[in-house]
């Protein structure tokens, strides 16, 4: 008589195509960010900017620059971090969740501080143009595009997780999780504090880390 050896798989094993798919995509945003820095140095980027530029701001009215401010806020860290306590409370003390609010606040605290790393490296100033909000400080990446796709795409993420384990549709979740950090991007093109690159530089770089983050949830929740 023979007995069947039940085989054990590590965490990264266990993960399989959807860790493959993440890395690739990381990979790939990894390159668009490292392009759009390759350009920025060789001084490629102008026509892209303007002409980007020109169509945004084309539209511009008092109404909708109301509209773009209020949005442009959701991106702010007073927003994000009221939201973190929040989630992160709601996580941890009601669905006594411990490594989703850990990994939620990495994908907020890891995104600002890398942001601020890119920032110094680059050193590149924000458009010569009219702002139409107060901003300091250096251009590329965007650090509400770059922080808002770390941040509110992690927190899409564990609430599409959440809910699919109810059983509940979780499909609009994913849309309206890329409408708001698309939005909030747009935003900062439209009052004229980023260029167009900027932003498209911060959706690579925050995406990436937001990968990262989703992985090592992965990781470390699986048994």
């Amino acid at each position: 008589m023979t007995t069947k050896k039940k085989l054990t798989f590590s965490p990264l094993v266990k993960l399989g195509l959807p860790l493959t798919g993440g890395i690739t995509v990381g990979l790939l945003l990894l390159l668009l960010f490292v392009k759009l820095a390759e350009d920025l140095l060789y001084q490629e980027l102008g026509t892209f900017d303007a002409v980007v530029e020109n169509f945004i701001r084309g539209f511009t009215s008092e109404g909708l620059t109301r509209v773009a401010i209020f949005v442009t806020n959701l991106g702010s860290a007073a927003v994000e971090i009221s939201l973190l306590l929040v989630v992160g409370g709601f996580l941890y003390f009601r669905l006594k969740h411990i490594w989703e609010p850990v990994i939620l606040t990495s994908s907020l605290a890891g995104g600002w501080i890398l942001n601020e790393a890119l920032k110094a490296i680059f050193h590149r100033s924000r458009p010569s143009i009219q702002h139409l909000v107060e901003v300091g400080g250096y251009s590329l990446p965007s650090g509400h595009a770059m922080v808002s796709a770390a941040f509110y795409g992690m927190l899409g993420y564990l609430l599409w997780v959440n809910m699919r384990k109810n059983s509940k549709p979780a499909w609009y979740v994913v849309l309206s999780t890329f409408v708001l950090i698309f939005a909030i991007g747009l935003s900062r093109i439209y009052l004229g504090v980023h260029f167009a690159s900027d932003v498209l530089a911060g959706f690579a770089a925050g995406g990436a880390w937001l990968i990262a983050c989703i992985i090592a949830l992965h990781c470390l929740t699986r048994n």
